[in-house]
């Protein structure tokens, strides 16, 4: 992914890292309930949580940034 240049661009990549953060919560949650991959569940956690961090931290970005003109 390009670096986001745009309020846009930084809420666009709010939103998906957001969508892979709730991912990775329900494969952290399934895996749980799996006694063969309970293993993996903090491993999904801990990606879960960086994700949302970063979604955090995008959409911060975004609000900062002037609005995106309409093209």
């Amino acid at each position: 992914m390009p670096e986001p240049k745009t309020r846009k661009h930084y809420l666009d990549a709010a939103d998906e890292a957001l969508r892979k953060a709730v991912q990775m919560a329900n494969y952290a949650e399934n895996a749980a309930h799996n006694p063969d991959n309970r293993r993996k569940t903090a491993d999904y956690a801990a990606a879960g949580a960086l994700l949302a961090d970063i979604a955090r931290s995008a959409a911060a970005i975004a609000q900062a940034l002037p609005e995106t003109p309409e093209v």
